[in-house]
């Protein structure tokens, strides 16, 4: 334990500048307004609006707290190398204190404050406060399905592969976002019952993807000679798009989700007197 905490904090820092790049941000918020049901329609005509400001939280990040907000190292915790992963909290600042667990991330939590935030929001029909918490939300949502947001080696900093973070999720979504197509909506619409559970089980299937990734940097580095090279990245592309397409869509597709289940669980307000 005492090992895994100083590596824990000698590479925390670098954690503050990472993120989606904004191209995925904004294939997962287009992606899931665009999926909404027929009888949220007009919750439509704030796609752009949701879109652009689906950044807004990566830049607060230099504000006091938010930087934690956006990750979770769940491969930091003990009980995750026996197959669980504990989602209270209160019970994760009991068996390691609160210093720690903030600092290995907050994303869940964060997540489903927002959520929260979200359905108070439709209830009181306050249209700015929907707006800026619908953002917000796409924002985490993404951030939860992007695997190196996950584990400790989030860049690579661990195996030899610093730098893979940006490459993956910034260079290469950047030059092949075109072929990243919305598949539809796949799952049902309801209330969701436990959204601490709904959004723990996206984040492990995330975190099952890091080693295509990992794998991938590897193999496009050994045939190119390079991780800066155009063929550099068709490679990784080449090897990892299945997952790429994977995981946007599953975001857009449990941002859907939980917009559903945010306004349903207000009693479904009339759209058209937010204001």
């Amino acid at each position: 334990m005492t090992k895994k905490i100083f590596i824990l904090f000698i590479i925390l820092p670098l954690t503050l500048i990472l993120s989606w790049g904004r191209e995925g941000h904004f294939l997962i918020a287009r992606y899931a307004v665009q999926n909404l049901p027929k009888e949220m329609e007009y919750f439509k005509q704030w796609e752009d609006y949701i879109v652009k400001h689906s950044i807004d939280a990566d830049n607060r990040k230099e504000i006091d707290g938010e930087d934690v907000k956006h990750f979770i190292d769940i491969d930091f915790y003990e009980e995750y190398f026996s197959g669980s992963v504990i989602h209270d909290k209160n019970q994760l600042v009991k068996k390691y204190g609160d210093s720690i667990v903030n600092s290995t991330g907050v994303l869940p939590w964060a997540t489903v404050t927002t959520y929260d935030n979200l359905v108070q929001a439709f209830k009181e029909k306050n249209r700015d406060k929907v707006l800026i918490l619908a953002s917000d939300l796409a924002h985490y949502v993404a951030d939860g399905h992007q695997p190196m947001h996950t584990i400790l080696n989030y860049d690579g900093q661990l195996s030899g592969q610093k730098g893979i973070h940006k490459r993956y999720e910034t260079e290469m979504v950047e030059r092949y976002k075109d072929e990243i197509v919305n598949s539809g909506l796949k799952d049902s619409l309801n209330i969701i019952s436990n959204p601490l559970e709904f959004v723990f089980n996206y984040i492990i299937e995330s975190n099952s993807y890091d080693p295509v990734i990992f794998s991938a940097d590897n193999f496009a580095y050994q045939y190119t000679g390079s991780r800066k090279s155009e063929d550099y990245y068709k490679l990784l592309w080449f090897k990892t798009k299945h997952v790429t397409f994977n995981r946007i869509n599953a975001a857009s597709n449990a941002l859907s989700v939980l917009y559903y289940s945010a306004w349903a669980s207000a009693g479904k307000p009339n759209l058209k007197e937010i204001n």
